[in-house]
């Protein structure tokens, strides 16, 4: 149902490769700012993939029932009319397979926003990665709506940092087509200060980039006495968890290491790693060659079970590796966390690093190093209980006061209300 013009109400359009029932930042950004927009009148469409990664309970690359063997499928979720689009899937790790299976869904993509969709008021072309957000900027082109770039990471710099692409034409034509897609966007929305900084570098006006960061839902995560969702765990002594990817961005073999340090140095502690990516295999090979007493790596687990698990946990780990580019990023997780009222050891530097200290619900450690990392679970750990609980109280009272979704969707609208007027 199109709104009517001069009610204020608008059809806005999220193109983004994630969305339920995969897990992650992205889809739960675009799920509980569309909740929200829905909630005030709005029409949201999303323009999205098959599931494929990071989907609780499977391995990635596989496209689960009833998904599988359809080039289209619209669909109803939580108000959102999602319309999904045909991608290359498959459970190999090389790049040269996830390059595929970015370019296959930003072709069906454009498809679908030009012809499988109404026509939206604005257009959100999220990212990373970029090719998405180049579908998103021609759709908007040819059916002559404003587009909103949405910038959740650095994916140029960060693919360049990590060597994923040496070649110098690749990196050309890399930077050449993010500089087209800042140019051509009406607006640009990024999730941290760090990053908006950054594309001022780039050339971006300044007046044209707000700032809307990742957040929480407050209603959904909160203090509670839950089950949790993994059952019993091997092991003794008190639950350090981590929920998320297992990528070269994350560091998780520092984790392994500083789990062992604690281990040898008499303080024994159970740690669950709960997600996916590309360095699980590395870590399961970690494990079995050398074996860690009380150590558990499990795949992803329901978005709606993610606070049961926080709960479970006598300190919730949220660790970068020792990457500069990665000093601009803000894990959202840090948000759910603190919304729990659990301490963090957050091994994160810049931005990032900062809120936590802001926020007084956790203690830092140094990304990538082992030894930081477990004197930083260590320091939790012996803390009494009061001022434990005192530093998770302190977390949920600031994650209530500065990235309360709700606030976040609010401010989000202004943006595209003064686009669409």
């Amino acid at each position: 149902m199109a709104h009517a013009a001069g009610t204020g109400l608008m059809h806005i359009a999220i193109l983004n490769q994630d969305f339920p029932p995969e897990t992650g930042a992205g889809p739960a950004r675009i799920t509980e700012l569309g909740r929200e927009w829905i909630a005030r009148g709005h029409q949201v469409t999303v323009i999205t993939g098959f599931p494929n990664r990071k989907l609780p309970g499977q391995p990635d690359g596989v496209i689960p029932p009833p998904y599988r063997g359809r080039l289209w499928m619209h669909e109803t979720l939580d108000g959102l009319s999602v319309h999904r689009s045909w991608l290359y899937a498959s459970p190999r790790r090389a790049f040269a397979h996830t390059l595929i299976n970015y370019l296959s869904f930003a072709g069906t993509s454009l498809v679908n926003a030009l012809a499988g969709v109404p026509r939206p008021d604005v257009l959100i072309a999220s990212g990373p990665p970029y090719f998405q957000q180049f579908s998103g900027a021609l759709a908007a082109l040819a059916r002559g709506v404003p587009l909103v770039l949405e910038t959740r990471d650095l994916w140029p710099d960060y693919v360049a940092e990590m060597g994923i692409i040496r070649h110098p034409l690749g990196l050309r034509a890399m930077f050449a087509t993010e500089r087209w897609l800042l140019r051509r966007a009406d607006a640009s929305v990024v999730v941290t200060e760090s990053f908006k900084r950054r594309l001022v570098e780039k050339g971006v006006a300044e007046a044209s980039i707000t700032v809307i960061p990742n957040g929480v839902d407050t209603s959904r995560y909160y203090p509670s006495e839950e089950a949790n969702p993994l059952g019993a765990l091997p092991g003794e002594g008190p639950l350090v968890g981590y929920l998320g990817t297992f990528g070269a961005g994350q560091g998780l073999s520092a984790a392994l290491e500083a789990v062992r340090l604690l281990h040898d140095a008499g303080t024994p502690v159970r740690l669950c790693l709960v997600g996916d990516g590309a360095d699980r295999a590395a870590l399961e090979a970690d494990l079995h060659a050398r074996p860690i007493p009380g150590v558990s790596l499990h795949r992803p687990i329901p978005r709606d079970a993610t606070r049961a698990l926080y709960n479970a946990c006598d300190v919730v780990l949220v660790p970068h590796a020792a990457l500069p580019v990665l000093g601009d990023t803000v894990p959202s997780k840090i948000f759910e966390v603190m919304a729990c009222a659990r301490p963090l050891v957050a091994a994160l530097k810049g931005e990032g690093a900062r809120i936590v200290e802001r926020s007084g619900g956790g203690v830092l450690a140094t990304p990538g190093d082992p030894a930081s990392i477990a004197a930083g679970i260590a320091r939790v750990l012996a803390m009494p209980d009061a001022e434990r609980r005192t530093m998770g109280a302190a977390g949920r009272a600031f994650a209530t006061r500065e990235y309360d979704r709700r606030a976040l969707a609010e401010r989000y609208l202004d943006v595209l209300g003064r686009l669409v007027r």
